[in-house]
């Protein structure tokens, strides 16, 4: 792919200014490291020039800007993604932002921001109070910040895009949503009793990284009481529990993750737990090495998914497409006890597990083509579109009345605004009389 030329409604002496929130330490793209190098797929020399500050050192997983001097450390893809771009497009000018950087003040100094490797979650997880507060009014006040506050909390707050995917007949695992404040260990192992479930798996809304995962059994919680009790108190806070019974064939099946950019299927990679490998890790395949059956249904029930989502709407009421999700979709093939399910044990139902916002993984090393051309034009085209949509004809954003410049009006202007057109035409004339002299 070869950089575009810039757009051809923005002059050539403007910019596109767009913050990337970065902030990865798993997806990177230069060695050392374990598992396979991005360099057999893709030419990582357009990093040679980008300050090290961005680089992520391997052991303490923070910036080198942070470390003491002489730490080396890897480039991650968000904070490659956004060099990139850079360097192929005259019309963009990227602000990499980490998340200690992460401010409303910093975002409105952009036309248009993206959150790619820092959101909610890891917020949440740090747990710093002092940085809450900040950061959450970032994400949370700022007008051009893409995915949208509304966007990204419909996903982290996970009943909101579940019901929806339920109500559009896409298939998921037996679920139990566990509302805060209305809740007890007592009622929820009531309600998993009275479906039928044998053993369940417990998740969080507003979390990450299998923070708060457990697996239990009814006859564990029964013999033992307290364990249900000792989760619902150390996890108090949290907004709502996810509880589904839990699927035998979800880990000795492929589960697999699809990526989307506004609808369209992009690729997928397929992934098997180290209990079910034949070396006891975890097993990760992409492209043609997916089976077609798995790869097939995944795209399927991703397609149905994503249609239940809703679209990102501008502050000034226009609309646009969600850019990045991932739909991961997992494989039954053995009996559910759930009395209100009629999935056939004797064939595969495949159904979501979880939808992911752009701040995912990307498997970037793990692919049989280079994605981050793909990525960065498809960023570049939706900064581009956004940036048309929020400046086309609505109102400016705090930045693009920061940067015009005014006009001083002189007195002739003054008068001239305060006559009407029979009068501005005397004047005219008498100017171009007095110009003939």
């Amino acid at each position: 792919w070869k950089a575009e030329p810039s757009h051809p409604r923005i002059s050539a002496m403007s910019k596109i200014r767009v913050g990337f929130i970065c902030g990865k330490d798993t997806d990177f793209v230069e060695h050392p490291g374990q598992g396979p190098k991005y360099s057999n797929i893709g030419d990582p020399s357009f990093l040679k020039d980008m300050p090290d500050d961005w680089r992520v050192d391997p052991k303490s997983h923070e910036y080198l800007k942070d470390c003491p001097p002489g730490t080396k450390g890897q480039a991650h893809c968000d904070v490659a993604l956004a060099w990139y771009i850079q360097k192929h497009n005259k019309d963009i000018e990227a602000d990499i932002i980490t998340p200690e950087e992460l401010t409303l003040e910093r975002l409105e100094k952009n036309d248009v921001n993206f959150t790619m490797g820092y959101n909610m979650v890891n917020i949440a997880v740090e747990g710093d109070p002092a940085a809450y507060g900040i950061k959450m009014k970032a994400f949370k006040k700022a007008n051009n910040l893409f995915p949208t506050w509304a966007q990204e909390e419909f996903i982290l707050h996970k009943s909101h895009y579940m019901k929806a995917c339920m109500d559009a007949g896409v298939p998921m695992a037996p679920t139990i949503f566990a509302m805060k404040n209305c809740r007890s260990p007592t009622q929820l192992l009531k309600q998993i009793k009275a479906r039928g479930w044998k053993t369940f798996v417990m998740k969080q809304s507003e979390s990450g990284f299998c923070l708060g995962f457990l697996k239990l059994t009814v006859e564990q919680c029964e013999q033992d009481p307290s364990i249900l009790a000792k989760y619902f108190s150390g996890y108090a806070n949290c907004p709502e529990y996810i509880v589904q019974e839990a699927i035998e064939g979800f880990t000795r099946n492929w589960e697999t993750r699809c990526f989307w950019w506004n609808g369209k299927f992009l690729y997928a990679i397929a992934n098997m737990a180290a209990v079910s490998s034949k070396d006891g890790k975890e097993c990760i395949i992409t492209g043609d090495d997916i089976p077609k059956e798995f790869l097939e249904n995944a795209k399927r029930v991703g397609r149905a998914a994503i249609k239940a989502m809703p679209k990102m709407k501008l502050p000034n009421g226009k609309m646009i497409d969600q850019i990045l999700l991932r739909t991961d979709i997992g494989c039954c093939d053995s009996e559910l006890h759930d009395n209100t399910y009629n999935w056939n044990p004797n064939k595969k139902t495949f159904f979501l597990n979880e939808i992911e916002p752009n701040s995912t993984t990307y498997f970037v090393r793990w692919l049989k083509f280079d994605c981050l051309p793909l990525y960065g034009k498809l960023y570049t085209q939706s900064a581009r579109e956004i940036y048309q949509k929020m400046h086309g004809g609505g109102k400016s954003t705090k930045r693009s009345s920061a940067n015009a410049k005014t006009t001083k009006v002189t007195k002739v202007q003054k008068k001239t605004l305060k006559v009407g057109p029979k009068k501005l035409a005397q004047m005219t004339k008498a100017a171009k009389s007095g110009r003939k002299k």
